[in-house]
């Protein structure tokens, strides 16, 4: 398997071990969403312009509009991401979100002139029909919610994904001009959040609780900027479309890493049903079929598997 492969499914593995850990967090300590969210991601974005010092300040990601942009779709994409966490599991969040790899594929298509490949929709279908036989069985009292912090979610990912791959420090030769893209990424990301929080409701106590420092700093640094790195670095390597159809794994993989948190006794409810992990299964076998075809297709015209 090529390089940008690896990284991408790297980049899958961290996410749901983020997307674990923070449910974990959140449940267990009853911590507020924004504040925790708040708090990895400005230590993770701090770590990562640490490792980019040596990259050029003229040209600095924070001067670029696109980055600010990628903030906001950050911002919004993290909020609502982690406000489903926070009524569903990490199998569910997945299952449905992984609707976003037919939209990134139709974004694609529109925006860089990639069409799919000839029987890719196939596996599309496969993933939509997951996610709708997963929606029917979301408890009515929280389906509504559930819906909307999907669809919004949706958005926010495919324009972050596609702008990420056209961002200019992402395309450098340099690894510490596309660390610092991440690093800068993550702050920007912060910031918005912390004045977000500042216009809801001010700054209360629990906001400095000891658990939203201790564990969103160790999850920012060890979790979050390794997750944004290898995410922008699958991107620039395979192109939007392959990294979201990669992230299609992401419902078993955090399912799996939930479910021993909960038999560790990490957290004491588990939302595991037998026919979620049939739909997860079925959800990673519908992206199968995506890269499978979009790998057939183009053989005859690139020499390896990174091909965008």
């Amino acid at each position: 398997m090529q390089q940008g492969w690896l990284i991408s499914f790297g980049a899958v593995l961290f996410w749901a071990l983020l997307s674990a850990v923070t449910r974990v967090v959140l449940v267990r300590f009853d911590l507020d969403p924004w504040g925790f969210s708040f708090v990895q991601l400005t230590t993770g974005g701090l770590v990562l312009l640490l490792f980019s010092v040596k990259a050029p300040f003229a040209k600095t990601s924070f001067l670029r509009p696109s980055t600010w942009i990628i903030g906001v779709f950050r911002v919004l994409s993290a909020s609502l991401y982690t406000a489903l966490l926070a009524i569903v599991s990490v199998l569910e969040a997945g299952i449905m979100g992984a609707i976003s790899m037919s939209v990134v594929a139709i974004s694609v298509w529109l925006v860089f002139a990639r069409p799919p490949a000839r029987g890719e929709w196939i596996g599309h279908l496969v993933v939509l029909a997951c996610a709708a036989a997963l929606v029917a069985k979301v408890d009515p009292s929280i389906r509504t919610i559930t819906l909307t912090l999907v669809f919004a979610n949706t958005i926010c990912v495919v324009g972050m994904t596609v702008l990420a791959e056209l961002h200019p420090d992402n395309l450098s030769e340099d690894p510490a001009v596309r660390i610092r893209f991440s690093g800068t990424v993550l702050l920007v990301t912060a910031g918005m959040f912390f004045l977000a929080r500042l216009a809801q409701t001010g700054l209360s106590a629990e906001f400095w609780d000891w658990h939203m420092l201790l564990f969103g700093t160790l999850v920012g640094i060890f979790l979050r900027a390794p997750s944004m790195v290898l995410a922008f670095s699958s991107i620039r390597l395979v192109g939007s479309q392959n990294y979201s159809a990669a992230t299609a794994f992401l419902p078993l993989f955090g399912m799996l890493m939930e479910h021993l948190f909960y038999l560790l006794g990490w957290i004491n409810v588990t939302r595991f049903q037998l026919d979620f992990l049939y739909l997860g299964i079925g959800t990673a076998i519908g992206a199968i079929t995506v890269i499978a075809a979009r790998i057939l297709a183009r053989r005859g015209h690139a020499p390896s598997l990174e091909t965008k």
